[in-house]
């Protein structure tokens, strides 16, 4: 009897834990920092090669030394992909010209979104001016994010400094201003300082 009690105790404690550590709210004002891949910041960005250029000529991840560079894996119907393209556009309009280049990689899920039409429609929609490649067999999603690991999202974004090094890691879903999302808004931000850091070293 005693030792059904002390293991509904015990259940109560693990139970009342959880809940508390999931719902607690991150301080106001406290640094967004990502769950996920934290050990890919400092390794040399991995290469563009195997991809399917739809709007630009071919890039290389050597050639784009002396700019700070932002991939963003997104792809066709992603909710998240639709809510953050806004922040690519604007982060495109206040730093292309002091040397922030952004390239859309699109991973298809389904051969209906490996159409390079629809591709391209859905980035016009998105307001996207900046090189967008397919990567239909993922090997460039693989090489940067993935790399046999399960990944809570596929639709990750990396910022690479001037000498070819990934210095943030958003680990997926969304970033936006809002005063709604919390997450969303202090990751933007995030990615908004460190976009300028990048840019004046």
């Amino acid at each position: 009897m005693k030792s059904i009690r002390l293991g509904s105790v015990v259940l109560l404690f693990l139970i009342f834990w959880c809940t508390n550590a999931y719902t607690q709210k991150v301080p106001e004002g406290a640094e967004w920092k990502p769950v996920e891949g934290l050990e890919l910041i400092g390794t040399k960005a991995p290469g563009l090669s195997g991809l399917i250029w739809l709007n630009s000529k071919p890039l290389k991840i050597e050639e784009l030394r002396g700019n700070v560079v932002l991939i963003r894996f997104w792809l066709v119907g992603c909710p998240f992909c639709e809510n953050t393209a806004p922040s690519l556009v604007e982060f495109n309009r206040k730093y292309k010209d002091r040397g922030l280049r952004i390239i859309g990689i699109h991973h298809p899920k389904s051969q209906r979104t490996m159409d390079e039409e629809l591709v391209l429609s859905v980035a016009k929609q998105f307001g996207y001016d900046f090189p967008i490649a397919q990567d239909n067999d993922w090997k460039v999603i693989n090489n940067y994010w993935l790399k046999a690991k399960k990944r809570s999202y596929t639709s990750s974004t990396f910022l690479i400094d001037k000498n070819g090094i990934i210095r943030l890691v958003h680990d997926g879903g969304e970033f936006y201003k809002s005063a709604d999302n919390e997450d969303a808004d202090r990751a933007y931000s995030a990615i908004d300082r460190k976009i300028v850091e990048l840019l004046a070293e």
